[in-house]
């Protein structure tokens, strides 16, 4: 998306050159120096313009830079004291001589001093135009290269909890694995076959920070599937969905930190357990709700709490504002997770 303030310092010295400085030469009618004076007035015009972008492009920038350039900075300055200070010191009837012809009673003759104000005159309003337009210019420039690490900043965040993930996920999908593999399971390749797609999902979308929101269903319904193999017949697992737009934008492997949680903490191989999923999508708002048996001893339960909060520090950085993550355990003892959040718009 491109952005509309990038060309507004192009505008801005288009329109001094052509609206600014010329509107500031007819209000001071140093232009009547062209018919004496056409050398010293062409070079008087250009130094004008050579003082703006002096000051906008070399002055001003290296003001905010290290100590070396601020040097750099006040010699330019002293420099274009210096040649203005020629400037005026050019021995040229005044520019407002017309307006003295036309006065009845006696009058002075300032004669060279109106040359000088007029000369001062106009490099002080340039230069103080030059610095407000600057320091606009150069704030703005600071708010962008503040921006730009914010976002280098959220990356590298979003790939470290990204990195997080994916080992915690290939362990448990694992030790699935390999626990079929030990005995001897009919379910052994039909279990390889979906592990295999789940690992061809986290490679193709490792590097993305969306993805449809059909592609990421198809993942969590392939992982609740490799779960059910190993699970008997004490488990009651529900995995419902709802879409009206399957192409909704959502960050891949988001949701899967809490079925993981769920088969690892809710399930059980001699006791009745259950895990319900619900996944729902209307609009642009995408609401998840799980809720599972808890079989879990107490030192597991930080584990638990670290993949969680992970998920919300991807929420922050994703959904700053636009998502409301809630967990724990129930009056009935048992432990339920509730997301809802917002692909745009308003607060959640």
């Amino acid at each position: 998306m491109t952005d509309p303030m990038r060309n507004v310092p192009l505008y801005i010295d288009l329109a001094f050159c052509f609206v600014f400085l010329p509107l500031m030469i007819f209000i001071f009618p140093v232009e009547r120096w062209w018919g004496t004076y056409p050398v010293f007035f062409s070079s008087f015009i250009g130094w004008l313009y050579v003082t703006y972008f002096l000051y906008k492009y070399v002055v001003i920038p290296r003001l905010f830079a290290d100590r070396r350039k601020q040097m750099g900075a006040a010699v330019v300055v002293a420099v274009s004291l210096a040649v203005t200070f020629l400037f005026s010191s050019y021995d040229i009837a005044s520019p407002f001589y017309h307006t003295r012809h036309q006065q009845v009673m006696p009058h002075p003759s300032w004669g060279v001093r109106l040359n000088q104000q007029a000369v001062w005159l106009h490099y002080i309003i340039v230069v103080i135009f030059c610095f407000a337009v600057g320091m606009l210019d150069e704030a703005y420039r600071q708010r962008l290269a503040r921006e730009e690490v914010e976002y280098e900043r959220n990356k590298a965040e979003l790939a470290l909890y990204k990195a997080q993930i994916n080992p915690h996920f290939l362990f448990n999908t694992l030790n699935t694995l390999y626990g079929l593999l030990i005995t001897h399971s009919d379910k052994t390749e039909v279990t390889l076959e979906r592990f295999i797609n789940l690992v061809k999902y986290m490679y193709n979308n490792a590097s993305l920070d969306f993805i449809p929101l059909s592609e990421e269903v198809e993942y969590m319904e392939e992982y609740v599937a490799l779960q059910q193999l190993r699970l008997n017949e004490y488990a009651d697992v529900c995995f419902t969905c709802e879409m009206e737009d399957e192409t909704m934008p959502v960050p891949p492997m988001m949701l899967i930190t809490f079925l993981e949680n769920a088969f690892k903490y809710g399930i059980s191989s001699n006791e009745s357990c259950f895990i319900h999923i619900r996944l729902e999508q209307r609009d642009d708002t995408l609401c998840f709700t799980e809720e599972n048996s808890v079989f879990e001893r107490e030192c597991l339960q930080e584990s638990r709490r670290t993949g969680i909060e992970n998920c919300r520090k991807r929420l922050q950085l994703l959904y700053p504002g636009r998502y409301r993550l809630a967990y724990g355990r129930t009056s009935e003892n048992t432990f339920r997770i509730q997301l809802e959040l917002r692909s745009n718009g308003g607060d959640v």
